[in-house]
């Protein structure tokens, strides 16, 4: 009687154990994206290849901007920035018509830079924003 129970309670445990680490659609949507976020950071922040970078970029994206484009857009962020240090995922949103994903990272110049992607519907990136974000001193408010 108690190998039954054993094995009805195991049974039950690994069900339950399957169904939640089944993959979700958004799960491996999520999955996709930090996938071509991290070779757009491996293309355009390490190997500095902006070229390679407007390949991984979807249809439309490819329409609005050119090689000139971002070969000066990666200029500009080497200058202002220096040199790429590390990232940290932070977070996902899903919307509607797109998906927003959304980084720190870290550069010579720049301590903390949040970097955003954002992709279609189809999973396909579209544009990136990486901005600075400057840390200021809290001023004493205690009166001595």
């Amino acid at each position: 009687m108690k190998k039954k129970i054993t094995a009805l309670v195991l049974g039950a445990m690994l069900s339950v154990s399957a169904v939640a680490l089944a993959a979700t659609p958004e799960a491996e949507m999520m999955s996709t994206q930090q996938g071509k976020a991290a070779a757009w950071v491996d293309t355009m922040l390490v190997k500095n290849d902006p070229a390679a970078t407007l390949k991984l970029m979807g249809a439309e994206a490819q329409k609005e901007i050119d090689v000139k484009k971002i070969t000066a857009i990666s200029q500009e962020m080497a200058k202002n920035m220096g040199k790429y240090k590390a990232s940290r995922f932070v977070g996902w949103t899903r919307f509607d018509q797109g998906d927003q994903m959304m980084y720190l990272m870290s550069f010579e110049k720049e301590p903390v830079v949040r970097c955003v992607f954002l992709f279609d519907k189809d999973g396909n990136l579209q544009n990136f924003a990486l901005s600075p974000l400057k840390q200021t001193e809290e001023k004493d408010n205690k009166k001595k």
